[in-house]
């Protein structure tokens, strides 16, 4: 389960746009708390948006253009700034699959 974590972290690093690196993240967070039997949405941000950026390899301000750009589109929304409430889950998905075309 690691390497493939691994992996997945490299190709994200190395072949996505920010908004697909962004919406992996999330998408990621979502998972994770499905997996512990917590609500998927909202999502309670294990970190701010520096250590988002550092971990996903962009700067804040993408980061944070990144989620401003989510919840204009409708697909997330940002009660305060340690969580996010999914409220479009496919279509984060297709953004974190590239089929977006954005």
């Amino acid at each position: 389960a690691k390497l493939a974590y691994f992996h997945d972290h490299v190709l994200l690093l190395g072949r996505k746009t920010a908004r697909e690196r962004v919406a992996t993240f999330l998408l990621g967070l979502a998972e994770r708390a499905r997996r512990r039997g917590d609500p998927w949405s909202p999502l309670a941000l294990p970190m701010g948006r520096t250590d988002i950026a550092d971990h996903i390899g962009l700067t804040v301000e993408t980061v944070s253009r990144a989620m401003t750009w989510f919840k204009r589109q409708g697909v997330i929304d940002l009660p305060n700034p340690s969580s996010v409430s999914i409220r479009q889950p496919d279509a984060l998905r297709v953004i974190a699959d590239g089929s977006a075309g954005v």
